[in-house]
């Protein structure tokens, strides 16, 4: 066990003098490549819940949530391991934390199909304009997938979502690198230390895209088990706004527990607040204090263990951190960045290995 920690325990060394750098990240030892692919993954939930039962079922391939921004201070440089849902996010949080391992849980199988664009174009493109113009030129993206994904049995899945989803997914991109640049936060789309770690973890194959299912019982308790062998606790797990889908289980209780958090750990999460502010509302919540309010069966849903923050101004977002010795802090948007226009609807998705 020495020689699996041996890389990852330098890295967190590493991050302990200063940020990791791309040139700091090494490819997986055999013997660590087993077991972080090796775990097991959830099965395809019958139903994909949502905050209204009318969105159930719906595929969220790209982000909503226009103040990300919020989180960089607490998470620049972070180090760990990261874990969380959804698609851009993940990419836009491992620039900032800098971790040695990412496991990316989403229980859509289409989640996981996004990844696969994603890790073909970081594999092409050598810095960000590059990878965004990927996502602009359409003839030039398929032929990279066509190339980086020839041996994947689920090519034409792959080739299909991104031609339905190019036109989205770079909107998100493009948003991530010019309104919020100019508040002059770095992010994986605008800047190239940043970009250089996401493809170097990328490349490395220290990012795993896989089903993990909050309300399950294999998938994170899984990758928890494997973080736990591997010696890297999770610094970061990002839940966007899942939790508003459903009351606490048992299920969900026991994965949160079951992660190897330490004193630096933060939940990242959203609430929805759109008839007041178009937009979420932000909260960084110490990992193992929520873990400790898990254990209390009267904290029944998010509502219970976060507190709510009316907004007032629909220019705003607010961000309510929430440390481990109950010190509650409150931080607004800086001036509002103009967000993207609202997509005309949800466009049409295809299942994974369908053509």
């Amino acid at each position: 066990m020495f020689f699996v920690r041996r890389s990852l325990i330098f890295l967190s060394f590493l991050a302990l003098a200063r940020p990791a750098r791309a040139d700091d990240v090494k490819p997986l030892t055999a013997a660590e490549a087993q077991l972080f692919w090796g775990s097991a993954e959830d099965p395809v939930p019958v139903v994909r819940h949502a905050v209204k039962k009318e969105n159930e079922g719906q595929h969220f391939l790209y982000c909503d949530e226009l103040h990300l921004e919020l989180f960089e201070p607490a998470l620049r440089g972070l180090g760990g391991a990261y874990m969380g849902v959804g698609t851009d996010q993940a990419y836009l949080f491992i620039g900032w934390m800098r971790p040695t391992l990412a496991w990316l849980t989403d229980y859509d199988p289409l989640v996981s199909v996004m990844h696969k664009i994603y890790a073909a174009f970081f594999a092409e493109a050598a810095t960000p304009a590059d990878f965004l113009q990927l996502w602009r030129d359409r003839k030039a993206g398929l032929a990279v997938l066509n190339q980086r994904a020839a041996k994947d049995p689920e090519l034409p899945a792959i080739l299909k979502l991104y031609e339905q989803q190019e036109y989205y997914a770079l909107r998100r991109l493009e948003y991530l690198a010019k309104p919020i640049g100019k508040l002059k936060v770095r992010t994986f789309t605008n800047d190239p230390e940043d970009y250089a770690y996401v493809r170097a973890l990328v490349a490395a194959r220290r990012v795993r895209p896989m089903l993990g299912n909050l309300l399950a019982d294999k998938g994170l308790k899984g990758a928890a088990e494997v973080a736990r062998k591997l010696g890297v606790p999770v610094r970061g797990m990002y839940l966007s706004n899942a939790e508003q889908y459903w009351k606490y289980s048992d299920g969900f209780r026991q994965n949160i527990q079951a992660q190897p958090f330490d004193a630096k750990s933060w939940i990242i999460r959203a609430q929805a607040s759109k008839p007041s502010n178009h937009d979420y509302r932000y909260y960084l919540q110490s990992a193992p204090l929520f873990a400790t309010q898990l254990a209390n069966p009267k904290v029944t849903s998010v509502y219970e263990a976060v507190p709510f923050v009316s907004i007032d101004d629909p220019t705003t977002a607010p961000l309510t951190t929430l440390e481990a010795d109950g010190k509650r802090t409150l931080k607004w948007n800086k001036p509002p960045v103009k967000p993207p226009v609202p997509p005309p609807g949800t466009p049409p998705v295809v299942a994974p290995g369908q053509p």
